[in-house]
């Protein structure tokens, strides 16, 4: 299979803009390194998304952050063709094992890594390609958040689950009943290899559905990284899909779209919790409206 290695050439003022330019044409995973004062953010894209095409739009929506009053730099957008072989290569030269929280670890399979304290929990992630590292801001945010609200022995459905790395923290943090759903093949094949490399595939069901349709089973916690054109939808159903008093947990959302999506957490018997900040992206935990509240 051939790989298209996109690569934008910024700084740090609009690294996060650039990110999401990115996964606005589908990118679930970046890297991001420093060269000589410059900051290049690179994502893979596989022959059959058909991102040369897109090069253009990408290059005007880059050079159109000067009108939000960000600084794009040089803003120039870079492809370059790959093997699937050159691409493994390229991943594992840059990917290593990240501190996401005080106490999660994610850790690359092709990376041998020990515990610095005996608390650490350590998420091994092979992954594949398109469907990202774990280290983006979005992901940190919603394990920041789990780290914060999630409790022992609680029920927790992951919408949308990518790679499954939630579902991983949410095993390692004591969840007692956790499962996953995404309705792209590949993620559900990517999020079922990362949690075997874990040791949870007798005890995490990774299963192909859009969005909460269909599921009626209550839960305590709702798990939510994705984009906010997925998650309004998603508000309602989960109104009807948690305890009272259970707790959604959302990233993935820029800030030009967190206005809407309180008004929309609100509108359906939603309190909010907490409103976390990484960069350009927000982080929201609101819990399900108790009797009396």
């Amino acid at each position: 299979m051939q790989w298209t290695k996109l690569s934008v050439l910024t700084n740090n003022e609009s690294q996060d803009a650039v990110i999401n330019i990115l996964m606005d044409f589908g990118s679930l995973g970046v890297e991001v390194e420093e060269q000589n004062n410059e900051t290049v953010i690179t994502s893979y894209f596989p022959e059959d998304f058909n991102i040369n095409d897109q090069i253009p739009l990408i290059q005007k929506r880059v050079e159109k952050l000067n009108e939000y009053g960000l600084n794009p730099g040089k803003g120039k957008v870079i492809s370059k063709e790959l093997s699937d072989n050159n691409w493994s290569k390229e991943w594992e030269k840059y990917y290593h094992a990240t501190r996401i929280t005080k106490y999660l670890t994610i850790s690359p399979v092709w990376e041998k890594y020990k515990k610095s304290f005996e608390q650490e929990m350590v998420i091994k992630l092979n992954p594949k390609k398109a469907f990202g590292t774990g280290v983006h801001p979005t992901t940190k945010l919603c394990m920041q958040a789990m780290e914060i609200y999630l409790r022992e022995n609680q029920s927790i459905l992951d919408v949308g689950t990518g790679s499954g790395v939630l579902s991983i923290a949410a095993k390692l943090m004591g969840a007692d009943s956790v499962k996953a759903y995404d309705y792209d093949d590949d993620a559900i094949e990517s999020a079922k290899i990362n949690i075997k490399l874990n040791g949870y595939e007798n005890e995490i069901p990774v299963t192909k559905n859009s969005l909460l349709d269909g599921l009626k089973e209550k839960s305590d916690v709702i798990l939510a990284n994705m984009l906010p054109e997925a998650v309004l939808p998603l508000i309602p159903q989960a109104k009807d899909t948690l305890y009272a008093g259970g707790f959604i947990i959302i990233s993935g959302i820029i800030n030009e779209k967190l206005d809407i999506t309180l008004q929309t957490l609100q509108s359906n018997d939603f309190i909010l919790d907490q409103v976390m900040t990484l960069g350009d992206w927000r982080g929201i935990v609101a819990h399900l409206k108790e009797e009396g509240e």
